[in-house]
């Protein structure tokens, strides 16, 4: 993996915010957050539910706006991005993965992600992006015919097939058990590590933080701590 400490952050958010409703009704999903991400870096955002972590995935991912601030991916501004842009944004530089798969279940394996190839600008092979992932033998089976983790590495292998800049994943693990929930780490951390892909995980799950290269504890939309791993785990060494 490249050295990445001297490069322009993948990403600089400085004082959003996100409100919804108004008067006494008013949510503050996010409330002056300032983050630097680095190129490359595996981050992993950390918190209950409705701390924030969400949303703040969602601006950087460019499917939502802040309330105020600016975020910048490169030295790009997101945030005075039109909507056009936003898309052409999220289709050449962003992999989503989400705890529910969303695989169209009359496509093959091989078949979703070539959907996703179809329309990025430098795409791998779809047959690649599955042994990447360690489905190439499983390419021609339908989602039913798969268990819930091989569906997520098949997610996982339709993010990654477009060579995405970064991969945002929302609750990855949350709809596995422990011993499916490390392999699919597992595929993550090599995405990071032999692509040099910016991964950010939002999760609630603590025992994925060891995993990762800095955590950014979250506590009603404001970040409260960052912790860096001077040791990280492996997937597999992870006390679920």
């Amino acid at each position: 993996m490249p050295d990445t400490t001297q490069q322009t952050p993948a990403f600089t958010a400085r004082g959003l915010t996100k409100t919804y409703g108004t008067g006494a009704a008013t949510v503050h999903a996010l409330r002056g957050v300032d983050l630097d991400v680095r190129q490359g870096e595996f981050t992993v955002l950390l918190g209950p539910s409705g701390s924030g972590k969400s949303t703040l995935l969602n601006i950087l991912g460019g499917l939502d706006r802040p309330t105020s601030g600016t975020a910048h991916f490169k030295d790009t501004e997101l945030t005075g991005m039109s909507d056009a842009d936003l898309t052409r944004y999220r289709r050449d530089h962003v992999g989503f993965l989400f705890q529910f798969y969303n695989l169209m279940p009359s496509l093959t394996a091989y078949e979703n992600v070539e959907l996703v190839t179809e329309i990025a600008e430098n795409p791998m092979d779809p047959a690649e992006a599955l042994a990447l992932v360690g489905l190439d033998r499983r390419s021609r089976h339908f989602p039913a015919e798969m268990s819930g983790g091989e569906q997520q590495r098949v997610a996982i292998a339709r993010a990654v097939a477009k060579n995405p800049t970064v991969l945002f994943c929302d609750e990855p693990t949350g709809a596995l058990d422990s011993t499916t929930g490390r392999a699919v780490l597992g595929v993550l951390a090599d995405v990071n590590q032999r692509l040099g892909t910016t991964v950010m995980i939002v999760t609630h799950a603590a025992a994925t933080a060891a995993m990762a290269d800095r955590v950014i504890h979250f506590a009603d939309g404001a970040i409260r701590e960052i912790v860096r791993n001077e040791t990280k785990l492996k997937a597999e060494e992870i006390e679920w």
